[in-house]
Formats: structure tokens, C-alpha cells, sequence
């Protein structure tokens, strides 16, 4: 998602200093091009030589300015993005009032072009006093995303909301920041997973969808700006976004009924159940059934069908496992459930059950756009941009 992206890190004087080595890392595996600027208050916890072990840049601070080999605050402030982590309080305050009386400080009034995002860290008395929060509300005025501290105890002892976000949580915000706001203010309602249908009470009928389009789905969505909630029928642990849990076709469809209501798209990539069994109390005994067991299943209501009447723009999932009349099969689904979008997807080798990769085409009444195989990360983000456009 960050794949040959320009960052500054800046690193400030914390004692949460540590965990940049974390962000820098998860940065690199994103495909990032990092840079580090280090503040003199971070040389008094940690040293250069530390970050250039991870870096694969020379590291700027008031001890190694050069301009003659370019490490200097205006080349390492001509990135795609800037982020300060752990950002102290005073440096969020001398950024608000443009004072840069260092190398660091000059680095990031340099880069006041640059998108920025402001990871604080501190006692939650200074982060809470007047002053820290009047500048970091002019930070986001400014266009600065600020990523919430964390409640926790702190390395003071105090219990308060001053412990610096997670790594994962921080690297989320970065490519939120970099990624086009193509649905800011919209609220968007993803669906995924299988649905589970008893058979009995220890006993069910479900399908090996993974969930995994749908998580890529959601987070493309969130960084496109949007008010994500994912209804899952899998874990969603450490997510950016509202998830919330399903396991039977029923119970889905109150969830889409109640959360399509304020929704400006619905994005059905669950995997509901076609026939549902009558389900029989207790458990169904070997010994009272004999070599085989019937099982009476009934046609299962069509989730998409019953939304039909909900205002919000609507993308369907097709799963098909052959090509023949795989497109005819989708559009159909297109105009007797009132969608605006199908997205088709033939099972192949390399698009299997819980792969990593995908291949769709992306079908509306007006035409098609072959989305070919690629990460489902990949494919998220070019759903979400044709999604824009519905």
C-alpha cells in the first residue's frame, strides 16, 4: 500500500522511542522509502546508529547535518509524507507556532506541503493541557491526520490516555493519509465470510469462504476516507473500523436490515448459504439413524433481494467456478436484485478458497472492467475507485 512512498519518520524525545524501530520496520514491509529525523531530546534515549541499522538512508540530526553529502532539513523534507512518532508535546506545540530553532524543528516547518500524520506521546496532563490540545486541533485543521494515544499505564506510573498507538494502528494512518478521500463522509457496509446454518446443535452446513475480500475491502474503504462497518462472520481483531459478528444467513440479514438504514453503500461479498436445513433440537444420534441420514433443506432467503428497497447503492459478489454463462448469470443478478455493481469472480488455481489473490470483473448496466489477478489488497483498491463512480 506504501510501495515506493518517501517518509520522513521523525522521531521526538519519549521514552515510547523504541517503538519506531517497529513502525520504521512495518513501514519497509509495506514498500515504504523511509527516512529518519531524529529530535535532540530522542539522541538522549536512543543513537544515530541504532535507526541507520534499519535505515537505508543517513539519519538526520543536530549531531550529522551535512549539506554537502544532503542530509539536510530541506532535502529530507521533500517527501510524500511526513510522520512524527512518538510526537512530543514539545514539538507539537513548537510546530503549531512555527518555531524551528533546530535541525529537526527546521525539517518539519520545511515540509509544511507535505502530509502529515502526529502520533503523540506523553504524561496525559500535558496532552490534556489547553495549550497541546488548541495545537493539535490546528493540526488537523491543517490537514494533519492525529492518531489518538492509547489508554494505559504510564512509564510514569500514572493511569491515562498518553501511551502511543500501536505500530499497526500508526502505519494504518499513514496510508489513510496517503490514499485519495474518495468516500469521505459516506458510510459504507461490508459483508463477509461464510454463514453457518445448524443442522442440529453441534452440527452445520457452511462453505470455505476465508473472509479475506472482505477484510481487503474494508480497509480500502477506511482509507478511502469512509465510516466502515464490517459484518463478519470471522475474527476482526486490531481492525480500524466497526466490525460486527454474524454466523447464520438470519442473522445477517437483520444486521444489513438495521445498518443499511444510514448507509451510502452496501458491499455484499459474504458468502450466504443457498439451502438452509430444518434444524433439530439436541444433537441427531448415530444410533437412531442407521446407515444414512436425510437431511430436509429448504431454498434460503436471498439477502440482496430482501434489500432491494433500501436507498444506498448496492455492489454484489458473484462466485462462479466455470466461465460458461458465468456473465450471463451476473447480469441477470444485476437487474432482478436492483444492484448497481456485480462483482464476478471464477474460481481458478491461483483465485482458489482463501488465497491471497483475486481476479474480478467489475459489471455494471453500462459495462464491464476486467479487474486481472492480483493481491486482494490490490483489487480492493480499484473496487473502491470504480465503486466512487456508481
Amino acid at each position: 500500500m506504501l510501495k515506493n512512498k518517501k517518509i520522513l519518520l521523525a522521531v521526538c524525545g519519549s521514552i515510547a522511542f523504541y517503538k519506531a524501530f517497529e513502525i520504521l520496520s512495518l513501514l519497509k514491509k509495506q514498500g515504504a522509502d523511509v527516512y529518519v529525523a531524529l529530535s535532540d531530546g530522542a539522541l538522549e534515549f536512543c543513537s544515530v546508529s541504532g535507526f541507520e541499522a534499519l535505515s537505508e538512508h543517513k539519519i538526520l540530526s543536530s549531531q550529522t547535518q551535512n549539506w554537502q553529502d544532503g542530509v539536510n532539513h530541506i532535502a529530507y523534507s521533500k517527501m510524500d509524507l511526513v510522520l512524527i512518532a512518538p510526537a512530543s508535546v514539545n514539538t507539537i506545540n513548537k510546530l503549531t507556532a512555527g518555531i524551528c530553532d533546530n535541525v529537526f524543528m527546521q525539517t518539519l516547518i520545511a515540509a509544511s506541503h507535505v502530509p502529515l500524520v502526529v502520533a503523540p506521546a506523553a504524561n496525559n496532563n500535558m496532552i490534556e493541557h489547553f495549550a497541546t490540545q488548541n495545537s493539535l486541533e490546528i493540526l488537523k485543521k491543517n490537514g494533519a491526520l492525529v492518531v489518538e494515544p492509547v489508554l494505559k499505564t504510564l512509564a510514569c506510573g500514572d493511569i491515562g490516555k498518553g501511551g502511543l498507538a500501536s505500530h499497526e494502528v500508526i502505519v494504518e494512518a499513514a496510508i489513510k493519509r496517503l490514499s485519495r478521500p474518495l468516500f469521505a463522509d459516506k458510510k459504507v457496509v461490508i459483508t463477509g465470510g461464510a454463514t453457518t446454518e445448524k443442522i442440529d446443535d453441534v452440527r452445520a452446513i457452511t462453505n470455505f469462504s476465508s473472509g479475506k475480500m472482505a477484510r481487503a475491502l474494508a480497509r480500502a474503504f477506511y482509507y478511502a476516507g469512509a465510516e466502515v462497518k464490517l459484518l463478519a462472520s470471522f475474527e476482526t481483531a486490531n481492525e480500524p473500523f466497526l466490525s460486527l459478528k454474524f454466523s447464520s444467513s438470519s442473522e445477517l440479514l437483520e444486521l444489513c436490515k438495521s445498518e443499511c438504514e444510514e448507509a451510502n453503500l452496501l458491499v455484499m461479498c459474504a458468502a450466504v448459504s443457498d439451502f438452509v436445513p430444518t434444524k433439530i433440537d439436541g444433537k441427531i444420534k448415530k444410533e437412531d439413524v442407521g446407515e444414512s441420514l436425510n437431511l430436509s433443506l429448504k431454498k434460503n432467503v436471498d439477502i440482496l433481494q430482501s434489500l432491494k428497497e433500501f436507498k444506498c447503492k448496492k455492489i454484489g459478489f458473484k462466485l462462479e467456478i466455470s466461465s460458461e454463462s458465468a456473465l450471463k448469470s451476473a447480469r441477470s443478478m444485476l437487474e432482478k436484485k436492483g444492484l448497481d455493481a456485480v462483482c464476478l469472480n471464477i474460481l481458478g488455481e491461483k483465485n482458489c478458497f482463501a488465497s491471497e489473490q483475486n481476479e474480478v470483473n467489475f459489471i455494471t448496466r453500462g459495462g464491464e472492467t476486467l479487474l486481472p489477478l492480483a493481491s486482494k489488497d490490490e483489487i480492493a483498491g480499484r473496487i473502491v475507485e470504480l465503486a466512487a463512480n456508481l
